[in-house]
């Protein structure tokens, strides 16, 4: 036969089984941390209350490519223009691929009245974060792909794929950044 357990012991059972139902983490906020952040349609100009709110550009943003990506250029052309400046050429893309606007500050590609890709260079070589949030993008501090002269994001904030470039392959600053909001003609599965 057994000896009893020691009271040390029981005393310590009974007090684990006395605690609170849930585990409770110290340090941790009693309200989700990201309550006061704004939803996905305030970063596009919207609400989701309110959807028809009109658009305004959020402070700090140069170039709003998180809005106008996907978005009808004849619905947009002015926030595009006053955001890229004055249109300098059209051009006719090959393959049905739609046309190419360069303005002063950066390049559209529009197709069947939808603007799918944006080139915007930087006003100054930034970090990578720095530069998708003056873009109007969410802070992103995920993985990238790390090619020779470019860092990658691969199917992001709904677009197909976002382009970092940088200087040199040494160097980790951004000088511009293109955004496509899908691939015309690209089979997605």
């Amino acid at each position: 036969m057994r000896p009893p357990p020691p009271p040390r012991l029981l005393l310590t059972l009974l007090l684990i089984a006395c605690g609170p139902e849930e585990p409770v983490l110290q340090g941790v906020p009693a309200e989700p941390m990201l309550a006061g952040q704004p939803a996905a349609a305030d970063l596009a100009g919207g609400t989701a209350s309110d959807p028809t709110r009109p658009y305004a550009r959020r402070e700090g943003v140069v170039v709003d490519v998180h809005y106008l990506g996907g978005r009808s250029y004849t619905e947009h052309r002015d926030a595009l223009a006053d955001q890229l400046g004055a249109l300098r050429e059209v051009v006719d893309l090959p393959a049905g691929a739609g046309q190419r606007l360069d303005f002063e500050r950066g390049t559209a590609q529009v197709l069947d009245d939808r603007i799918y890709m944006l080139r915007v260079p930087l006003p100054e070589p930034m970090r990578r974060s720095q530069a998708l949030e003056v873009l109007g993008f969410p802070p992103y501090v995920g993985r990238y792909v790390t090619l020779h002269r470019e860092y990658r994001l691969n199917n992001a904030w709904e677009f197909r794929r976002i382009r970092l470039r940088r200087a040199s392959a040494e160097d980790e600053l951004v000088t511009e950044v293109e955004a496509w909001h899908h691939v015309p003609g690209e089979v997605v599965p």
